[in-house]
């Protein structure tokens, strides 16, 4: 029986880019919805194998909250969460991992549509094969949600009344992140363009077009 697959991303292109895709991969995509309300509604009384799903899905509900709201519904259902985020942390600091089984997929590592077909497969499979380690990048919480405010302009001050810490622990964390991340040799205002661009590298964007929850 073919793979009956919801896709849910919030881009019109990439939504109906993807679900083209799947179809061409011999996937059966039963409905492609932008946000989570309607990835919801779509999913009550159907038969679904797996959720493709974007992280960012815009204000309310991320990929992953919707993921467990899909489970509840599902407890077998399969998930891919597609996203150029290569650590949902990097959204929202308050990003949950996904639940059990569930597939991260960095959309720019994704060199071969096979590689998608693949994680589609082993995630209607997920029950029965080993889990796979969610995707996350070597920072703490504390760590990314200051490159985070920091790379949407905020400043130091502003960091520290965000975070409820001090404006010396602010400067220490990063102080920290420009050594592991090698900028450790730039100082000033070059310094916190280096960290923001990092931080766009990191969420698949050097533009300046999301903002902050």
């Amino acid at each position: 029986m073919t793979i009956r697959c919801l896709v849910v991303d919030d881009d019109d292109f990439t939504r109906v880019t993807l679900s083209s895709a799947l179809r061409a991969e011999g996937f059966t995509v039963i409905a492609a919805e932008k946000n989570a309300a309607d990835a919801m509604g779509a999913a009550h009384g159907v038969e679904l194998d797996v959720a493709v799903l974007d992280l960012d899905l815009g204000r309310g509900p991320t990929g992953i909250d919707l993921a467990y709201g899909l489970r509840r519904l599902n407890a077998q259902l399969g998930i891919v969460l597609l996203t150029s985020f290569s650590d949902p942390r990097l959204l929202t600091a308050s990003s949950r991992q996904l639940p059990p089984g569930g597939t991260y997929l960095v959309k720019q590592s994704l060199t071969d549509i096979r590689m998608l077909s693949t994680a589609v497969d082993g995630a209607a499979r997920w029950m029965e094969i080993e889990p796979v380690p969610g995707s996350r990048v070597d920072m703490t919480d504390a760590q990314i949600e200051t490159l985070r405010l920091l790379a949407y302009g905020l400043t130091n001050t502003e960091i520290a009344r965000a975070r409820t810490v001090s404006v010396k622990s602010v400067e220490k964390t990063l102080r920290t992140l420009s050594g592991q991340l090698g900028l450790d040799r730039e100082s000033g205002s070059n310094l916190r363009i280096a960290l923001a661009r990092e931080y766009f590298r990191l969420i698949g964007s050097l533009r300046n077009d999301h903002v902050p929850r």
